[in-house]
């Protein structure tokens, strides 16, 4: 079964020989405090496109989603959006790349930013972070692009913390409530909550939310990290096989007492192994949902 991962990450070596380094000179400080905290080991890894690819084969995954980082400046956005259409252009028929932007920043700049991405040849917008980024669901940059989006049909991609569990260096909350209110300002507009929505599916269940939620989706990237194997099964019970997307959250360790480096092949090993879905659910959680969200 070929699968698409609707959740990864890149960098370029520039990035990861001195990571802390290169956030404070980039003025990036929260990219830090996740990447490389202070007092702890890292479970982030890092891969170049050769290496990759090569997971991917591995794996089985036909193509992988390139998500830009919730950057908190509007430089660093407009830099990572040029690492990533290098890596689309390495190869286009594997890669898909989303664009960084900083909703924070004037409509006028986020604009240019999203045309310049269009041009080339980006396809989607996040990951974003309302907290991070200084942004919430009236501010200005964030109704503008989310016009945009909904007029060239480009999905959105949040990275949602979850509402009740551990602390972890660098975790700033994400209200659910604003991404009802967006959800319900533009019901066009296609959105993914990352990391299952912080438990958003729950609420789901309140049938005047559900109705203003239609267009919402929920991955499961980083799933080991915070859940047992039972989310899966719950969050078909609640939302529906039809919203759920694979994301592994590559190249990040999500079994860290298991892998020295970043791959696909144990975490699709363990949805498969570990849930209940049968080959139609599979199937749809691991490349039809998302091949019908991006019209692929």
């Amino acid at each position: 079964m070929p699968i698409i991962d609707a959740h990864t990450h890149c960098y370029p070596a520039e990035v990861y020989q001195n990571p802390r380094a290169w956030a404070e000179a980039n003025h990036e400080s929260h990219w830090a405090d996740l990447v490389e905290p202070i007092g702890r080991k890292s479970i982030q890894a890092w891969a170049t496109p050769i290496e990759m690819l090569r997971d991917m084969d591995a794996a089985g995954v036909e193509k992988a989603v390139l998500l830009g980082w919730y950057w908190e400046q509007f430089e660093t956005c407009v830099w990572h959006n040029d690492v990533m259409a290098h890596w689309h252009r390495e190869a286009p028929d594997r890669f898909i790349a989303f664009a960084a932007v900083q909703p924070a920043t004037s409509p006028g700049q986020i604009i240019y930013e999203l045309e310049r991405a269009a041009d080339l040849g980006l396809r989607g917008v996040g990951e974003l972070h309302p907290g991070v980024q200084g942004f919430d669901s009236t501010s200005e940059g964030w109704l503008a692009l989310a016009d945009w989006c909904v007029a060239h049909d480009w999905p959105v991609n949040f990275h949602v913390t979850e509402a009740a569990g551990h602390d972890h260096p660098g975790s700033v909350a994400t209200p659910l409530n604003d991404f009802i209110r967006m959800a319900k300002q533009h019901p066009e507009l296609r959105l993914i909550l990352s990391h299952w929505g912080g438990g958003l599916p729950f609420f789901e269940q309140n049938s005047k939310l559900r109705q203003a939620l239609h267009n919402v989706y929920y991955d499961c990237a980083a799933s080991p990290l915070l859940y047992d194997a039972n989310v899966f099964r719950n969050c078909v019970n609640l939302v529906g096989i039809d919203k759920l997307l694979f994301g592994s959250d590559y190249p990040l360790r999500v079994f860290p007492r298991q892998q020295k480096s970043a791959d696909f092949k144990r975490f699709i090993d363990y949805i498969q192994s570990e849930t209940d879905f049968s080959a139609a659910e599979l199937d749809q959680l691991f490349r039809g949902n998302f091949c019908k969200l991006l019209g692929l």
